[in-house]
Order: C-alpha cells, then structure tokens, then sequence
C-alpha cells in the first residue's frame, strides 16, 4: 500500500486503495457497463501479475457473447489502481469503472490503433 499511496490519493484514501490492492491481486474485474435503455453490458478486465506502480501491465478486456468490443491494452499499473479505486457500486458484484477509464481507453490511450 505504500508503493502506491503516493499515486491514489495517499492516506486519505487508505480504504478505497486496500480494496483496489485486493482486486488488483486478484487480477479480474467483473463489471457491467450501464447502457441508456438497456440492461448494459457484462466485461471482465484481466491482467497478469501485480507490478510496481510505474510499471506496465498487459490488460484484457472482454464482453462476454460480443467479442468485436473485446480490447487488449496496456496501462501503468499505478493508473489501473486508481480506477479500481473510482470504480462505481463498489458493494455490487459488478461494478463499473468509471468515465475516465472508457474515455482513457476509447480516445486517449498512447497504444490505441489509428483510426480511419
């Protein structure tokens, strides 16, 4: 925990960062991502191994039954924390990540493929 203080928000956040430690242990995340009207839509994030926090983890991202929004990615392992931190319902068995992660993933990440 205090390798990752530093970066989520230090001691005043002691019991949202040791919950995110914990899943982060773990390496999945099962989530539903609300959608307007609808049920929303089953994921789970895996990564493998825990890493310090400057350092790169391989991230999965996985829609059971809709393959083609399925996203392999990698992100600094201090930053998946702290949406593991934000993430949303958090006494649900599926929580969501929250706004930051889907924008960071569908607009702003550094490995993202080009798009036409």
């Amino acid at each position: 925990m205090v390798l990752f203080a530093p970066y989520c928000g230090g001691v005043r956040r002691e019991q949202d960062l040791s919950a995110a430690l914990q899943i982060l242990g773990r390496g999945e995340l099962q989530g539903l991502r609300p959608v307007s009207g609808r049920d929303g839509y089953s994921y789970v994030l895996r990564w493998n191994g825990v890493a310090a926090p400057l350092e790169s983890l391989d991230c999965q991202l996985r829609f059971p039954g809709h393959p083609e929004g399925d996203i392999d990615f990698v992100v600094l392992t201090h930053r998946l924390v702290a949406w593991l931190m934000d993430r949303s319902h958090q006494q649900r068995s599926e929580p969501d990540l929250p706004e930051g992660f889907w924008q960071w993933l569908l607009m702003d990440r550094g490995d993202a493929p080009e798009q036409a």
